[in-house]
């Protein structure tokens, strides 16, 4: 007889835990859906937090710097030919009428 009071507890015990379990449970439905946990999880709805304005600096203006050559314009330490000689002769062309 004297179990029954022990095992009578051992078994209330066991059902408020799991009661409180479900309770836990049922409180994590409502809210909005969390992926981290699956489908099937929702936890417990915020407060909302109002945060007053930030006011940011302009982003600074970055400028591009001179493009860099690295091949230079050609330099001619020479005038270009010139040719004395009539021009070669190479029959009628065309748009030439004789």
């Amino acid at each position: 007889m004297r179990l029954r009071p022990l095992f009578f507890a051992l078994v209330l015990a066991l059902v408020g835990v799991g009661t409180a379990s479900a309770q836990v449970v049922i409180s994590a439905q409502v809210g909005r859906p969390y992926s981290y946990y699956g489908r099937g999880y929702y936890p417990p709805v915020a407060p909302v937090v109002v945060a007053p304005p930030v006011y940011y600096a302009p982003a600074p203006v970055y400028y591009a710097p001179r493009p860099v050559y690295y091949a230079p314009a050609p330099v001619y330490y020479a005038p270009r030919p010139v040719y004395y000689a009539p021009r070669p002769y190479y029959g009628r062309g065309w748009g030439r009428r004789w």
